[in-house]
Parts: structure tokens; sequence; C-alpha cells
């Protein structure tokens, strides 16, 4: 299958909304608030930590604050100085800062980044673990969330002999991955 008809390509998985049991906006935003402004949204690689801050990012600024979005790198475990100076000059009351990867931020950039924050609105994290912050949401997943993605982006015929429990186990509950596999299979011919 050509790569452009695969319909698991990423053009198409990377416009997934996040969606989770029982999930609202009003009670996100209203616990929020109720939490200061501030949060983290935890949960394990692949789980729809990214995606829902993302959107949360979205939200926000139909809301009327400038979102400012940090990612720290994967490499340097150190927010630098100039990466949150800018933070702390222009931060105000409608500002929201939203941090992707707080567990790549070791306790010199978290206690930078902390003082730069003090005067914005809102600070979000997204954490693989419990800490930094208050969580405000955790990220869970399932094989039923899983098969629940798949049937947006592909025809039920295509996803009729697909094993989403299997895949799902396969991939250690990592939605992200699982669709990877997905698009593996269907490369290759073998949904």
């Amino acid at each position: 299958m050509r790569a452009c008809d695969n319909p698991f390509r990423v053009e198409r998985t990377d416009d997934l909304r996040y969606r989770a049991p029982g999930f609202s906006w009003r009670e996100l935003l209203d616990r929020l608030e109720s939490q200061g402004g501030r949060g983290a949204i935890r949960g394990p690689q692949g789980s729809g930590k990214s995606t829902l801050l993302r959107e949360l990012g979205g939200r926000l600024t139909e809301l009327g604050y400038e979102v400012r979005l940090l990612r720290p790198s994967v490499d340097d475990r150190r927010l630098k100085k100039h990466q949150v100076r800018g933070l702390a000059e222009r931060a105000g009351a409608a500002t929201a800062l939203l941090l992707d990867g707080a567990d790549r931020v070791g306790p010199l950039g978290w206690r930078r980044l902390l003082v730069a924050a003090r005067n914005v609105a809102i600070l979000v994290v997204t954490t693989h673990r419990r800490g930094r912050l208050p969580t405000l949401h955790r990220c869970l997943t399932s094989a039923a969330l899983l098969r629940e993605l798949a049937a947006e982006i592909a025809t039920p015929t295509d996803l009729a002999s697909i094993s989403f429990t299997e895949v799902f186990s396969h991939q250690q509950g990592n939605i992200r991955t699982a669709l990877r596999e997905l698009y593996d299979r269907f490369a290759k011919g073998e949904p």
C-alpha cells in the first residue's frame, strides 16, 4: 500500500482529538480555576497528554489568553535562562504557559520556570508522574479507545480482522505506537 493511501498515515492520526470516558471541557476548566490556574496533565507515554495540552491551548486562546507553549529538548534537562527570561518579562494576568514535558526539566530549570511563571494566570504541564503541580487530569488508555480512534480514520472493512486488544497489549498501552503499528500492518498489506 502506498503511504498516501494508508489510513493510519501521520496526517490522519495527528488530526485525532483527545477523548476519554467522561471527559468534559467544562469540568477541566472549572478544575483548573479551582486549582488557582495551576495543574498537571498526567499519564503514561502515548496516552494523549500532548494532544490534550494543544487542545487546551486552543480553548484558552478562545477565552482571551495569550498562550505560550514550551517544549524542552529531550537532550537538555535544564531550561536555559534565555528560554524563560522572555516569559518573565512579558507574562501577565492574561498569559497561559503550557509546558509539554515537565519530566524533561531538571530542578534548576523547574525553579527558573516557577519564578518566570509567578505572574501568569495559568501554568499547565504534562508529566508522566505525580509531583510538581496538582493533577488537573489523568490520561488513561484502553483497547476500546484504540478501536474508537481507529474507527474514526479507517473503514469498518479495513478494521474487521484487527485484534485491538492484541495491538494495545503489544504496545503496552501506548496509543501513539499502537497507531504506528497499525500503519505498518497496512503498509505491508496485513491488517
